[in-house]
């Protein structure tokens, strides 16, 4: 199986499939590289696909770490593997990474597409948009009460009722197997970022075409925060996907892979590395 050793010391696994633009999909708390699976069949017939396990998720060794050394652990990664820009394409927190890769490699970052995503979580003063902190820190109390069942428990709560009754949701069920169950200690790392974690700054700083991409009933990024996103990058791309919840790409991927491959077709969005946006 592919893994890489990052300086961190962690054992990053990866998969990388097709020619041309590269495209690189990060995925969020509790999940792994599968959940893209979809995305892989559809673009790496004209891009090359780049996806990754988290620290402590899917097929990637954990020890405790942080942003700042995660984006370097994945520039070290895209320049091992020769990649020298992409698209990048991020699910929840794992947008986190994504800030701060301009500032470790200019140029890499051609567009930023955010699916159910935020630069920060979790409520606080001045800013409602997000988890309400107690909510967060009663899924840590369940952690340790009842690991690894409320993992999949949280996961259907991320569906919509009529997600979660649809064919579709049957098979989303059936491919999360135990061998591939994140490790406790990694979701309880991670859970403290989304608790404490603000990438606002970097975030507010970016100049490059964004796309944000969000089930019209996320509770995790509801439509207030989509109206927040776009307040702070008014020129950003918005498409809401309706009675979905935080993941349309895994119940909608058809829908989901034929909008994002129009927005990647933009001419802004193919000639960002030589027009950025202003």
């Amino acid at each position: 199986m592919p893994h890489l050793k990052a300086p961190s010391g962690i054992e990053w696994y990866y998969e990388i499939e097709g020619q041309g633009p590269a495209i690189l999909f990060l995925h969020g708390w509790g999940c792994n590289a599968q959940v893209w699976t979809q995305q892989v069949k559809h673009f790496s017939s004209t891009h090359r696909v780049l996806t990754l396990d988290l620290p402590g998720h899917g097929r990637s060794s954990w020890k405790k770490t942080g942003v700042e050394e995660m984006t370097r652990d994945v520039v070290h990664l895209i320049e091992l593997l020769g990649i020298n820009n992409a698209h990048v394409v991020a699910s929840s927190l794992g947008a986190f990474l994504a800030f701060g890769l301009p500032s470790l490699r200019p140029g890499f970052l051609l567009s930023l597409t955010m699916v159910g995503s935020l630069p920060k979580f979790a409520q606080g003063a001045g800013y409602p948009y997000g988890l309400e902190p107690y909510r967060i820190k009663q899924l840590r109390q369940q952690l340790d009460t009842d690991y690894p069942a409320i993992v999949q428990i949280f996961f259907r709560s991320l569906f919509t009722r009529k997600e979660r009754e649809s064919e579709r949701f049957k098979w989303l069920d059936s491919f999360r197997s135990p061998e591939m169950l994140p490790q406790k200690e990694a979701l309880e790392a991670f859970l403290d970022l989304v608790e404490f974690e603000d990438r606002r700054t970097e975030f507010a700083k970016l100049r490059l075409p964004f796309f944000f991409m969000n089930g019209a009933e996320d509770y995790i990024c509801p439509l207030d925060s989509v109206g927040y996103l776009k307040s702070v990058h008014p020129r950003a791309r918005v498409e809401l996907f309706e009675s979905c919840g935080h993941f349309p790409f895994l119940s909608r991927p058809g829908e989901f892979n034929r909008v994002l491959e129009d927005f990647l077709k933009e001419p802004a969005v193919g000639d960002a590395d030589l027009r950025p946006l202003r």
